[in-house]
């Protein structure tokens, strides 16, 4: 009876657990039928706010195609958000077929036959200026820069309630670098830096070229020129900025130049920039390319070869994999590495001790000044050792203690231990005198 409760019991158990995991499996089936439903509704409503916009223009974007031309009155969308497939970061923002670095059609700001900005221009259109500020949101020229620099920041991407202005007086320093030490990728890396910086000071967005045209130096000094003589939109100094690389040859596609750092840190660059250096490359390409092959290959060559102790500590930590991981910790690791390496090499080696003073005035024998400690070969007998300048209790002699003396010891003659030669101050010695 007790082995057939026991079955039943257990019996019960697992009929609750099966109808317990079937619960989930219909709340998890619910749910996700409830986000397709989303999804769809939300391809219907993209699919019917075009508003205007030519089929063959939304296609070609997303196939990397040259867009056709769009209307100059539909360069801007009825709504002031970006479109959710052309956030930065969710698309590619490199494609071979695109060719030479053209702007599209009746974009803003004075250009070439070629489509190139005339940097050095005097001659400025004043009515033509009127309508730059109209392509600041989600126009085709936007989308286009997108395409090369997905950080941009536009205008309907600020919201005036949280600008903040307490680093008002913070310097800003984009620190773009020389073309001939640096890849595009860093440079581009410290541009964004620079917006950053004027969204927390709260400068008004028409106003961010004049607040920052005088960091343009160098082989960017034409960007400055062209802020001061066009005072154009932020949008025109990106793209003049991105020009200068495009025929610099150094305005490439993330992968390849995040690829480029495989041949190592530069010339007076210490591991941990070049790795702290490393992982902003990386973290600053578009989400979708993050997960190519050819970017773990370079990750994983690059942390063996070039640092090799810091790819063995993460092996032994266990960090090594996934690479993405690793190249956010190895910085950190260098830096320890760095720091333990400093502080053994301001250690001193092979230390000469200061040589003793002598007083010229004072005829003091070499002897005295220097004091050679003996050494014994036994530690126990070599505890408090006697020295030259030890004195023994019992003879008044040097060179022993009382306890090595070889005379016969001295008997005190106030010694407690013997009865006749007593103290005779005493209460008892008194007593007994009496009592005698």
């Amino acid at each position: 009876m007790t082995e057939l409760k026991k079955f039943n019991s257990q019996h019960i158990k697992t009929m609750e657990e099966i109808s317990a995991i079937a619960d989930k499996v219909n709340n998890i089936e619910s749910a996700l039928n409830s986000r397709i439903v989303k999804v769809e509704q939300a391809v219907e409503r993209i699919t019917k706010g075009g508003k205007g916009l030519d089929n063959a223009f939304t296609t070609n974007v997303y196939k990397g195609k040259e867009p056709a031309t769009v209307k100059p009155e539909n360069l801007t969308t009825y709504s002031n958000d970006r479109d959710p497939f052309s956030v930065p970061g969710l698309q590619s923002t490199w494609n071979p077929v695109r060719g030479q670095f053209k702007v599209p059609e009746k974009s803003p700001g004075p250009h070439t036959k070629t489509n190139l900005l005339c940097l050095s221009e005097p001659n400025v259109n004043r009515l033509d200026r009127q309508s730059w500020a109209s392509y600041n949101s989600n126009s085709e020229y936007i989308q286009w820069l997108w395409k090369y620099w997905c950080e941009l920041v536009v205008e309907c991407d600020l919201d005036k309630y949280i600008l903040d202005v307490r680093n008002s007086n913070k310097p800003i320093r984009p620190n773009l670098k020389p073309l001939t030490i640096t890849h595009d990728v860093e440079n581009l890396m410290h541009l964004q830096e620079i917006p950053s910086t004027l969204v927390q000071e709260g400068t008004y967005y028409h106003l961010w070229p004049q607040r920052v045209c005088h960091l343009f130096q160098g082989d960017f000094k034409q960007v400055n020129s062209f802020c001061k003589t066009h005072r154009p939109t932020w949008p025109m100094t990106i793209e003049a900025v991105l020009q200068i690389l495009s025929l610099s040859n150094n305005l490439r596609s993330p992968v390849d130049a995040f690829v480029a750092f495989r041949s190592g840190p530069l010339h007076n660059e210490s591991t941990a920039e070049f790795l702290r250096r490393f992982e902003q490359a990386f973290h600053r390409m578009p989400t979708r390319e993050r997960g190519d092959m050819e970017v773990m290959y370079a990750i994983e060559y690059t942390l063996q070869t070039h640092v090799g102790m810091v790819w063995n500590t993460l092996i032994q930590q266990g960090d090594a994999f996934p690479l993405h991981n690793a190249l956010s910790i190895a910085w950190t690791v260098a830096e320890k590495q760095q720091n333990w390496m400093a502080q053994l090499s301001s250690r001193p080696i092979n230390r000469q001790f200061l040589p003793t003073f002598k007083d010229p005035l004072r005829n003091i024998k070499e002897s005295s000044l220097i004091s050679q400690t003996p050494i014994f070969d036994n530690p126990i007998n070599s505890v408090n050792a006697a020295n030259a300048q030890a004195v023994c209790y019992n003879c008044g002699k040097l060179d022993h203690f009382s306890l090595e003396c070889k005379k016969s010891r001295k008997v005190d003659k106030y010694n407690q231990n013997s009865a006749e030669k007593e103290i005779h101050g005493t209460f008892k010695a008194h007593i007994n005198k009496k009592l005698n």
